[in-house]
C-alpha cells in the first residue's frame, strides 16, 4: 500500500484524528500555464521532423497543460506516418502527460491508440486507491512514479505529489475504470459506487515490431500479452500515457522520472497561426479513417510472477 501524504490532523475533535483532505484548486500551489498555441502550431508540432526526432528516442515526458485537449489534431490518418509517430512516441518508452484532462483528450487517445475509454459523472470525491497484484492490475508501489507518491512543499511552493484524498471540483472528469485497458495504473478512485470512477489513471502502451513484415509498422500489443510476445521473440516496447483529470498544479515541473518537455511551449516555436490562419485542421478531414492494426496473444496471466518491467 502506498500513503500520500497521509498526515496527521492539525486539530482533533473529541479526540479522533481528523483526515485531512486536499482541495485540487489550492491556491498556495503555483499555476501550471494554461495551452496558449493555437491548433496548427500543435497540427505543425505533431507533423514536424522535431516531433519525427523524439517519437524514434527515448526517453522524455511531453507535457500537455489544460486546455490543450481543443487543440489537438483529431483528423490524422490511422495508418499515417503521423499518427503512427505518436504511437511510437510512447512506444519507445516515452510518456504523455495531460493535466486537466477533458472530454476532448480522451476523445484523442481512444482515437491514436485505438482504446474505448469512457467518461462518467463526476458524483463524489476520491481516495488513494490500495496497490494490490491481481489480474490486470500491477499497481505495486514500484510501479506508480513517485510523483504521484509524495506530496512535496518547499514553503509555499508545491513540487508535485497527491494527498490521500481528492475532493470533487467543477471541472474535474473522471472514467469509468472498467472501461480502461488491462493493466492500467489507477491511482484514485470511488469504489464501492458503480460505476466505479478515477480522474487520475495511467496507461500503459506497448507495441513489438511487425511479426509479419520485415521493417514493417510496429504493432500494438495489450500489456497483458507481453509475455506471450516474448515466447515467440517480440518484445514489448512501453511508454505511458498519463490523465489527469482536474487542473494538478505543479504537475509541469519536473518532478517525473524522465525530463519533460512542454507541448505547448514546442507547439509555440512554429508559430504558424498568424501566417495560416485559414489552414487548420478541419482540412484534414479529406485522410481516409481505418482500424489500427493489432496483434493479440493470449496468456494466463494470474500468477504472481507476472511482471511488465
Amino acid at each position: 500500500m502506498v500513503v500520500l501524504g497521509n498526515r496527521k490532523a492539525d486539530t482533533e475533535l473529541a479526540g479522533a484524528d481528523v483526515i485531512k483532505t486536499w482541495h485540487v484548486q489550492a491556491t498556495s500551489s503555483p499555476i501550471a500555464p494554461p495551452a496558449s498555441a493555437l491548433a496548427i502550431d500543435y497540427l505543425s508540432f505533431f507533423t514536424s521532423d522535431l516531433f519525427a526526432e523524439m517519437s524514434d528516442s527515448c526517453c522524455k515526458t511531453l507535457y500537455f497543460p489544460p486546455g490543450a485537449g481543443e487543440r489537438l489534431p483529431m483528423d490524422l490518418d490511422l495508418n499515417g506516418e503521423y499518427a503512427q509517430r505518436i504511437r511510437n512516441f510512447v512506444g519507445n518508452r516515452n510518456t504523455l502527460l495531460f493535466n486537466g484532462g477533458d472530454a476532448k483528450i480522451l476523445a484523442f487517445i481512444n482515437k491514436y491508440f485505438a482504446y474505448k475509454i469512457k467518461q462518467v459523472p463526476v458524483v463524489s470525491g476520491y481516495k488513494r486507491r490500495e496497490s494490490l497484484m491481481v489480474l490486470g492490475d500491477p499497481s505495486t508501489p514500484s510501479s506508480i512514479p513517485e510523483a504521484y507518491a509524495l506530496e512535496r512543499r518547499v514553503g509555499a511552493s508545491y513540487y508535485g505529489g497527491l494527498p490521500n484524498k481528492l475532493a470533487p471540483t467543477k471541472d474535474m472528469v473522471a472514467v469509468d475504470t472498467l472501461s480502461l485497458p488491462g493493466a492500467s495504473i489507477i491511482i484514485y478512485n470511488n469504489w464501492p459506487r458503480v460505476p466505479t470512477g478515477t480522474p487520475a489513471f495511467i496507461v500503459r502502451y506497448c507495441q513489438i515490431e511487425d511479426p509479419y513484415e520485415e521493417g514493417g509498422k510496429p504493432m500494438k500489443v495489450e500489456v497483458l500479452d507481453c509475455p506471450e510476445a516474448a515466447l515467440r521473440g517480440y518484445d514489448c516496447s512501453c511508454g505511458f500515457i498519463n490523465f489527469v483529470g482536474w487542473d494538478w498544479q505543479g504537475s509541469h515541473n519536473n518532478v517525473w522520472e524522465s525530463s519533460v518537455e512542454n507541448a505547448d511551449k514546442l507547439a509555440q516555436t512554429f508559430g504558424l497561426g498568424d501566417k495560416l490562419k485559414a489552414k487548420g485542421p478541419q482540412q484534414l478531414s479529406h485522410l481516409a479513417p481505418m482500424v489500427m492494426t493489432q496483434t493479440n496473444f493470449r496468456q494466463d496471466c494470474r500468477g504472481g510472477d507476472c511482471h511488465f518491467d
